[in-house]
């Protein structure tokens, strides 16, 4: 690594740009060169745009990403203790840009390009350093909308430059939270991969588990239980994530959450267990299987996922 760039970069080996380094010296030098200098950020603007009429053949994502996390540290610096308007000074041929694909330079342009997983789009608008914790109208953040529709590439580079794994909605649910409702295993995954906690409850007590539970996303469930989510947390109303389970008919998840030790007895707050539930909703072979329970449940607990 150069010293006299790393230093610049307040000692951050993750911003440093290796792919720059190793792959486009020309580029790399060029950084070194202007890092200091009012030129820079029209350099970093260039290097992002073709602004040629496409005759030039830009960077692979690996390096794109670098460029843009470089130019982010940047615009970040320069905001330290600013209120930052990263909406309103942008250049000109951005917009221009993102109008020609069909998007508007704003926050729910942002979203809307993440709803349509449209990675060109979301690259042109990383590279304006836009704040990635925005919110619309459901209070999600652009990698909420990410999880929620599993696409796990705009996730990766979303997170690559910047977005928050453990921020909240409203309610107080998580990118986690709501890639589990879907049963993304792929970006649950990467988000605990990346620091996301697998027991964490939401305003009302609700865990990934209880969301992936509720839906009969037998994978998603196996995978929280597998790195260590647990099966007997309850809802401020007493809901488990056996209860949702057992009252929506899912009986693989059933016999999964028994398996690592869910307490068959849980009650929710007007009394109500699992097997109560499975009877009133007519799934007459859960109610068989939480009452053999004993043939199903592991000894003692530890017994290591066998679908996985």
């Amino acid at each position: 690594m150069n010293p006299r760039l790393l230093s610049l970069l307040d000692g951050k080996e993750d911003l440093y740009p290796q792919i720059l380094e190793e792959r486009f010296p020309r580029v790399f030098n060029k950084l070194l060169e202007l890092w200091q200098t009012p030129h820079i950020d029209v350099y970093l603007q260039d290097l992002m745009m073709d602004k040629r009429g496409g005759d030039r053949e830009g960077f692979p994502p690996d390096a794109a990403m670098e460029i843009i996390r470089l130019g982010n540290f940047l615009h970040a610096m320069r905001n330290a203790g600013k209120e930052v308007q990263a909406w309103e000074d942008v250049p000109e041929y951005k917009r221009h840009e993102l109008e020609r694909i069909g998007y508007e330079f704003s926050s729910q342009g942002l979203m809307k390009s993440i709803e349509d997983n449209n990675q060109d789009a979301v690259q042109v608008f990383l590279s304006c350093g836009v704040d990635l914790e925005v919110r619309d109208d459901r209070n999600w953040t652009p990698l909420m909308a990410a999880a929620f529709n599993g696409n796990e590439e705009l996730a990766k580079l979303l997170v690559k430059c910047g977005s928050r794994v453990s921020t909240q909605d409203k309610n107080g649910y998580t990118p986690l939270h709501w890639a589990a409702y879907n049963g993304h295993v792929d970006v649950m995954k990467f988000l605990m991969e990346k620091g996301a906690e697998p027991n964490f409850q939401s305003q009302f007590g609700w865990t990934a588990l209880m969301q992936a539970a509720t839906r009969g996303h037998v994978l998603a469930c196996a995978y929280l239980i597998f790195r260590g989510a647990d099966v007997n947390l309850a809802s401020s109303d007493g809901w488990t994530s056996l209860h949702k389970a057992a009252n929506n008919g899912h009986i693989e998840i059933v016999k999964l959450l028994l398996k690592n030790g869910a307490n068959r007895f849980a009650q929710y707050q007007d009394g109500s267990t699992p097997i109560d539930l499975a009877l009133k909703a007519g799934h007459l072979d859960i109610v068989d299987i939480l009452n053999k329970h004993i043939d199903i449940k592991k000894p003692d607990g530890s017994e290591p996922l066998s679908i996985l």
